[in-house]
């Protein structure tokens, strides 16, 4: 009966082990999962190398585990609907170069650059368009258009972003040039 009792013993006392060493065990593996030992030495130079490996004068450092953030779901290029389209806020929209109250001189022909800038860029099915005085000169997917033989005289010039159905969702300011020609009375 003595021996009976102490095999009882024995058995809880493994069991008791047992589970301490799967618990320490457990404890233990989140705890590696938490940290990352990495050694740090410096090459000849002075720079720092990496490693997780211990080398001799290696200075142990243990990184703790960093937070994250899952990634974003871009939508497929199907799944944007024309309504989330419309709703993109652009922030801005400006003519770069020329600068307002520029001229352009008679051996310039006329010719100019328009050159602009566009924050965020442009949008699926918005488009472009450069307005000179009111009508719309050209239009397309960047904002730079390169126009030639203007006429003489005064030039306002407005870029704007439009949606499918030609609405106006940003405009820049108005940017004033002046085209020199010789004139056929000269």
């Amino acid at each position: 009966m003595h021996s009976e009792h102490k095999t009882e013993k024995n058995n809880k006392t493994r069991k008791t082990t047992l589970i301490t060493s799967c618990f320490l065990g457990l404890i233990l593996s989140v705890t590696a999962v938490a940290e990352t030992k990495v050694y740090i030495t410096r090459d000849k130079n002075g720079n720092p190398v990496y490693s997780d490996r211990k080398s001799p004068d290696a200075e142990n450092i243990v990184v703790k585990e960093l937070p994250t953030v899952p990634a974003m779901k871009v939508p497929d290029k199907g799944e944007v609907s024309d309504a989330a389209t419309d709703k993109t806020e652009y922030q801005r929209m400006g003519i770069v170069s020329p600068a307002t109250g520029s001229t352009l001189n008679p051996g310039d022909a006329g010719n100019t650059e328009i050159a602009g800038i566009l924050i965020p860029g442009l949008q699926s099915g918005h488009s472009i368009v450069l307005t000179d005085n009111g009508n719309e000169v050209a239009r397309g997917q960047k904002p730079g258009f390169q126009l030639t033989n203007l006429d003489r005289g005064e030039h306002v010039f407005v870029l704007q972003v439009r949606n499918k159905d030609d609405k106006i969702l940003i405009s820049s300011a108005p940017v004033t040039i002046y085209v020199q020609r010789p004139s056929a009375l000269n």
